[in-house]
């Protein structure tokens, strides 16, 4: 915990000396509106901020959908297992069977292989 709090610090300090060696005003003009005497410090942070944003809100419908699909696999993923478990606990995949075909033995009747 201690080691977050060290990198939080010096990410402040390093914030702190960017906003100082950037304390030039400027003025900002967007089509009709204008911005007179805005600190450029401010200004660069703000549009670091703003594509930040732009690139969450862009990016989190395909991110909701890959997690979407995660919780399908494991659900199916989770009843493979399970299924599996059935399956060695009865015994069915235990046996070998040379054709990988397993024949019911009819002793009680009489065949054309049995004369």
């Amino acid at each position: 915990m201690s080691a977050i709090i060290i990198v939080i610090l010096i990410l402040a300090i390093l914030l702190v000396i960017f906003t100082l060696q950037n304390d030039t005003e400027i003025t900002i003009q967007l089509f009709f509106w204008e911005i007179v005497q805005a600190p450029l410090a401010l200004v660069i942070l703000c549009c670091i901020v703003i594509g930040y944003l732009f690139a969450v809100i862009y990016f989190y419908p395909r991110v909701w959908k890959l997690k979407s699909e995660i919780k399908k696999l494991v659900k199916l993923n989770k009843k493979n297992e399970d299924l599996q478990k059935e399956n060695t606990l009865t015994g069915d995949l235990d046996e070998d069977h040379p054709e990988g075909v397993k024949f019911d033995d009819d002793k009680g009747t009489r065949s054309f292989f049995t004369d």
